[in-house]
């Protein structure tokens, strides 16, 4: 009887097998893609990476697992867009100003004041103005790396950064040793200050070496997790250099290219949707470290209007000539144009003016001097 029975059983599933159709009881061995971003694990940028590859995961029901790395920990920081390119990593999370070597053009592409526009317009640009196609363009025809890739809007808007001593004006910061990023370095090489560029692991170390003298990051809770207030005492704020800022999710295009069309739609549903998720707690956990900072003696001051003015007015003409030379960058900031000459004058016209009810409820605890 038993030997009859096993017999059966073997029929049974050498008929499960034939059928097509039928359903396996084996689970699929899932695709597991290794990550890295530019930046601390206690990042912004980071933790956007990290909930999007939890959010893929979940929506894919497992079938993809992705290891999100800090920055550093299989390639040096500014070397993630690169490492992702030629399949080191499978995917990676970095700034475009990491890279600005390859092309200027990555600057409108990720930061600045863009035209008046915020960072929920630099998003609309993006999916809602022709951006994605910019942005495909860029990475294939004018840095040529193998990647696909998706904004990551985050980290906005940032201050104008730490001071050993207080800043009244322009003058005060022509010659001094600044730390700043992107534009910002460009900028203000131009306005007479001594610019570097540094990793964020660096920052402060230089600081308390007296390499530099001041620094930009990105805000309070940021800014804090770095110790920046343990360095400085005078935090300036606002930054005209990266009122808009952003980063990039990259996925190796062969690798890309072997997903099947609805793990592919994950990748990216799942990017707007850390994103979105991240900056909202990021924004309530800013404005916290912000309050702490301010009961710990920190001293928060409004940047002077000469050097936010000035910023623009240089700006605008470096911009003019790097369009000027590049025909992509002037294509670029044409299409951003186009829609901030939309957007912004509606969003200056028809919404309430924040500061109107905002000191209306609370005046008296706004800190900034």
């Amino acid at each position: 009887m038993f030997r009859r029975f096993l017999v059966l059983a073997a029929i049974l599933a050498g008929i499960g097998t034939a059928f097509p159709g039928q359903v396996s009881s084996q689970t699929p061995k899932p695709i597991v893609l290794k990550g890295q971003s530019s930046h601390p694990v206690t990042a912004n940028l980071h933790l956007i990476f990290k909930v999007w590859g939890e959010t893929a995961e979940r929506m894919s029901g497992g079938r993809l697992k992705i290891e999100v790395l800090p920055g550093g920990a299989i390639v040096p920081p500014f070397e993630v867009f690169d490492a992702t390119s030629r399949g080191v990593l499978d995917v990676g999370m970095a700034p475009f100003g990491y890279i600005l070597g390859k092309s200027l053009a990555g600057i409108p592409l990720s930061h600045g004041p863009l035209f008046g526009m915020d960072g929920i317009d630099y998003f609309g640009w993006y999916y809602d103005g022709g951006g994605m196609a910019l942005l495909e363009e860029f990475y294939r025809d004018v840095i040529k790396l193998n990647l696909v890739a998706f904004p990551i809007p985050t980290d906005y808007p940032q201050a104008l950064g730490w001071f050993k001593r207080p800043i009244k004006n322009l003058d005060d910061l022509k010659g001094m040793k600044l730390r700043i990023y992107g534009i910002g370095a460009e900028t203000y090489g131009r306005l007479g200050v001594s610019v570097v560029t540094l990793p964020g692991g660096e920052i402060v170390p230089a600081m308390e070496r007296g390499v530099i003298e001041g620094a930009e990051w990105i805000n309070c809770l940021e800014d804090k997790k770095l110790g920046l207030n343990n360095v400085a005492k005078f935090y300036y704020t606002p930054g005209m250099h990266e009122p808009v800022t952003g980063g990039q999710l990259m996925i190796n295009k062969a690798v890309w290219d072997k997903l099947t069309p609805d793990l592919q739609e994950i990748m990216r549903v799942a990017s707007v949707h850390a994103t979105m998720m991240r900056n909202a707690a990021f924004n309530r956990e800013t404005a916290l470290a912000c309050k702490e900072l301010v009961d710990s003696g920190i001293e928060v001051t409004r940047t002077p209007d000469d050097v936010l003015a000035n910023f623009l007015e240089t700006w605008e003409k470096i911009q003019e000539e790097y369009a000027a030379k590049d025909p992509f960058y002037r294509k670029v900031i044409d299409s951003q144009k186009k829609y901030a000459e939309v957007v912004v004058p509606f969003r200056l016209s028809f919404w309430p003016p924040y500061e109107f009810a905002g000191n209306y409820y609370w005046k008296e605890k706004v800190y900034r001097k």
